[in-house]
Parts: C-alpha cells; sequence; structure tokens
C-alpha cells in the first residue's frame, strides 16, 4: 500500500512525491476528519469543539485481526462526552461517539 511505501522513502530521507487521495470526505454535512486536528505530541486527535479523541487499544494475540488492522490506529471521542456536545449532530448523529482512524505512515 502507499503508506508503507511513503514510510520507506521517508526513513531513507527520499523526498515523496506521490499523491495521497483523502477519502474521509462525507457527504452527509457531518464534519470530516479534516475538521479535527491531529496533535502528534500527544498522540491524539482534537474535535471542533475543543474534546479529544485517544487512541483506543484493545490487545490481539494477532495485530492484523484488530478492529483496523496492523498498521493502523483508532482513535475514538469518550461516549459521556460525545453524548452531551451541543455539536453531536454535525459529528457522530448515529454513533455513541465519534472514531477516526490513522494509517502508521500518515505524516509521510
Amino acid at each position: 500500500g502507499t503508506g508503507p511505501m511513503l514510510g520507506w522513502l521517508v526513513e531513507r530521507k527520499i523526498a515523496p512525491h506521490i499523491p495521497v487521495l483523502d477519502k474521509s470526505g462525507r457527504n452527509d454535512g457531518t464534519w470530516t476528519r479534516a475538521d479535527f486536528e491531529w496533535d502528534a505530541e500527544n498522540n491524539q486527535y482534537i474535535c471542533p469543539e475543543g474534546q479529544t479523541l485517544k487512541q483506543f487499544r484493545r490487545n490481539y494475540s494477532d495485530p492484523n485481526r484488530g478492529p483496523t488492522g496492523k498498521g493502523v490506529a483508532k482513535y475514538r471521542g469518550l461516549k459521556h462526552i460525545c453524548q452531551a456536545c451541543p455539536s453531536k449532530q454535525h459529528c457522530c448523529p448515529n454513533m455513541d461517539f465519534r472514531s477516526i482512524t490513522r494509517e502508521e505512515h500518515e505524516d509521510a
């Protein structure tokens, strides 16, 4: 996939010139992943309302069996925070909380 290839180039200090397609857009009027700020220092996303989405971890004997697979991390908000949020209808109207996935080499 493109993510591992970008990581390979960056590790070797080669400037990648590969177009990356952002498939996170939405057409239902809710916030896209681009509306959330990535906070690399704290390994979290920050929603437009200022709440944090922390990495969701679950132990699996095989990392490829997890909810996202190998090389992908899942971030999510806390249910009680999202349920009480005044912007819930713009964020996650049909879910209890907002979640976002992030590829391992996304910064490349």
